[in-house]
């Protein structure tokens, strides 16, 4: 099969590679989208490390292959459409103490080398359990948004969500936007999403969020809401922006905060302010089980019932062989590109 590796710090070449083989418990799928995720690029930008195996996670297919466990009956079928949670419950051992807590991203026997590589190519390998079959009506572009939906989705349900609560979310590149969405889907009320560019700020409006400056977000935020400031508060950016202060300051007294984006780096942080508030600051990463269903499982029922407009976030989409063309799009916000896609 042919796969996106990347060769040095910007290059991406399309190799020839094995096609994995199922083992008890897998499925192969045959990859019909797959999405590049900021944390992508980060590698992409900065690493000269060759790739051995293909990255790539936000994943939509076919089920081409099964083999279910010994005694085992699975809840999929050769010919199903599905979306794959790749990072966590596709390679789960499912025994641990976090597997049986739904808490997947924590499983210290998390399978991931040989032919367990990601989706940039044109078949893939996960547990069974991973595989969330597509509603009827839902493409496989929109499988492919699943991932980056659920984190946003999972976000917002680890820090107790209400209907109807005031939400800011610092950040409208992909995870951004997909938290605005979840936002309007699972009822928030107002939305306001803080945007640097302007293709991201219509964006934001288009999905339901009031979109602000970084620069006047707070004043504008408190203004809105009587002085007090937003019940939850969503950070999306990660990086060195100075945007966990920028967190606390626009978030309410007794408020919720949820870092979502990705620190290299350790950062400071005015701890003092957050205290002075009694904010409670939480880290969801990924997506798992709460309640009894997995995030994936509720951002499917918010696509299947048009709730979240996914499709609507896809600007570029690209075959497999202009994968430089596709990286370099993805990475290059002059492009206005939100999310690149490979279709195979």
């Amino acid at each position: 099969m042919r796969g996106i590796v990347r060769t040095a710090r910007r290059r991406v070449e399309v190799i020839d590679l094995p096609i994995p083989q199922p083992e008890p418990g897998t499925a192969i799928v045959r990859v019909l989208a797959s999405g590049i995720c900021g944390s992508d690029l980060h590698p992409f930008r900065e690493s000269d490390e060759r790739e051995e195996r293909p990255s790539g996670h936000e994943v939509a297919g076919e089920v081409v292959a099964i083999l279910p466990r010994p005694g085992a009956t699975a809840h999929v079928r050769e010919g199903d459409l599905v979306a794959i949670d790749t990072i966590c419950l596709g390679r789960a051992c499912g025994a641990c103490r976090w597997c049986r807590e739904g808490s997947f991203f924590h499983c210290e026997a998390k399978r991931g080398q040989g032919e367990w590589a990601g989706g940039f190519a044109r078949y893939i390998k996960r547990d069974i359990r991973g595989l969330f079959p597509l509603p009827a009506g839902v493409t496989p572009t929109e499988g492919a948004m699943v991932e980056p939906l659920a984190v946003g989705v999972h976000a917002l349900r680890l820090a107790g969500m209400r209907e109807g609560e005031t939400i800011a979310v610092i950040g409208a590149g992909t995870i951004g936007l997909t938290t605005v969405m979840a936002a309007v889907a699972l009822g928030a009320g107002k939305v306001f999403a803080l945007a640097k560019h302007p293709h991201q700020a219509k964006a934001s409006r288009q999905f339901g969020a009031e979109a602000l400056s970084p620069d006047s977000a707070v004043e504008a935020v408190k203004a809105a809401t009587g002085g007090a400031g937003a019940d939850l508060v969503v950070e999306t950016v990660g990086g060195v922006a100075p945007t966990l202060d920028q967190a606390v300051a626009l978030v309410r007294r007794r408020g919720r905060v949820a870092v979502l984006g990705l620190f290299s780096h350790p950062m400071p942080f005015d701890v003092g302010k957050a205290l002075s508030k009694e904010a409670t600051i939480h880290f969801p990463v990924c997506y798992g089980t709460m309640d009894g269903r997995h995030d994936y499982d509720v951002t499917l029922d918010l696509i299947a019932s048009g709730k979240a407009p996914a499709r609507r976030l896809l600007t570029h989409t690209f075959p497999l062989d202009q994968a430089q063309k596709a990286f370099d799009t993805a990475a290059d916000k002059d492009s206005r590109s939100i999310k690149v896609h490979f279709a195979f």
